[in-house]
């Protein structure tokens, strides 16, 4: 009798561990359609419940991470702070759990792992965290130069833009033969004289002058160094056309030349020389690519480089270099000590205030 009593229980506890497992399967079924209709909470409270019938199972983990990221992702509000902290722990341990407990793990799991890692941290702006994992991956590969941007990226995210500046100039120093390096650090300075878009101008105005005639000649220093390295480095033609063009607007003088300085007469000739400068940058692009320029007077037969007038002829140039000399020259006298005319009263003026 006892034999059978033994075999009776034992169904019994087979049957009731199975009745648990198709319980638990069931509420996991009902918290994946409260999540695919967007109640993320709702559907946690279901996997919560899975997981207390089933706390060695796999799939349920990886539904209650995705659930809690949901949420996660959709906190804006900086009131909600310490919310969105408590939903970030739980997806990064759901998360982990459900690789950790996988029986034959593949690259793409850890892949998939690592990229809601990421996301997670970054959605709940753990500055450090990332940082110190991107340190990590440039530490253990100091030849891959990926990850020089990377963390230049996450220290802006992080608000510490020294430390930016410091990564862009560092890749350059440790990958001097690296165009994109240089590409990058260029870039980097320009941003500096994008104009703020209320503002409707065509410069930073929250700079001198001077300041943006400064960033401008290092962007140009920097662009001239990836030419260097590679001459056919198509973007950098590119943003050199820029940084010439922010010269040039950074350059002060007045409408009319009779009432200027000799100085700005002076920088007036400088202003049309960054003129040409922008545009010959243009117009080497349409010589690395091979093409003819497109005719401004009918359309183009087949492929061809849209390329702006030249704005200055070739006798304009050649006026503007001999009348250079004779500014330079009253410059240089005025140095001297040798008073210059009264013209009058200057108006008119070019460049930023």
């Amino acid at each position: 009798m006892r034999p059978i009593l033994a075999v009776v229980a034992a169904c019994a506890l087979t049957w009731m561990s199975g009745c648990t497992k198709i319980a638990a399967r069931d509420l996991i079924r009902e918290g994946n359609t409260l999540y695919h209709s967007g109640k993320y909470a709702d559907a946690i409270g279901k996997y919560d419940e899975a997981a207390k019938l089933e706390p060695d199972g796999v799939t349920l983990f990886w539904n209650r991470a995705c659930a809690a990221e949901s949420i996660v992702l959709k906190m804006r509000d900086p009131t909600l702070t310490s919310d969105r902290k408590l939903y970030t722990d739980m997806a990064l341990s759901d998360f982990k759990t459900w690789l950790d407990r996988l029986e034959n793990q593949t690259e793409a799991d850890r892949t998939a792992y690592l990229d809601h890692r990421l996301a997670l941290l970054d959605a709940d702006e753990r500055c450090d965290d990332l940082l110190s994992y991107w340190l990590e991956k440039h530490n253990a590969e100091p030849k891959e130069e990926g990850w020089y941007s990377v963390i230049a990226r996450q220290y802006d995210k992080c608000g510490r833009t020294k430390d930016a500046d410091q990564w862009f100039a560092k890749r350059t120093v440790d990958f001097p033969q690296s165009v994109r390096g240089f590409l990058s650090l260029a870039i980097r300075k320009l941003e500096q004289l994008y104009p703020e878009v209320e503002s409707g101008l065509q410069y930073n105005a929250n700079y001198s002058e001077d300041e943006r005639i400064a960033i401008a000649n290092e962007a140009i220093a920097l662009l001239d160094k990836a030419t260097q390295i590679d001459p056919k480095f198509r973007e950098a033609y590119t943003y050199r056309s820029i940084a010439f063009t922010q010269r040039q607007l950074a350059r002060r003088y007045g409408d009319d030349p009779l009432q200027n300085t000799a100085q700005e007469n002076l920088n007036r000739l400088f202003a049309r020389e960054d003129t040409m400068a922008a545009w010959r940058q243009q117009k080497a692009i349409c010589d690395i690519d091979q093409q003819p320029e497109c005719p401004l007077d009918k359309p183009p037969e087949g492929p061809c480089c849209m390329l702006p007038p030249r704005p200055l002829s070739a006798e304009e140039e050649a006026a503007d270099v001999e009348q250079k000399k004779l500014i330079e020259a009253e410059i240089a006298a005025l140095t001297a000590g040798v008073p210059e005319p009264d013209k009058g009263k200057r108006k008119g003026k070019k460049g930023g205030k």
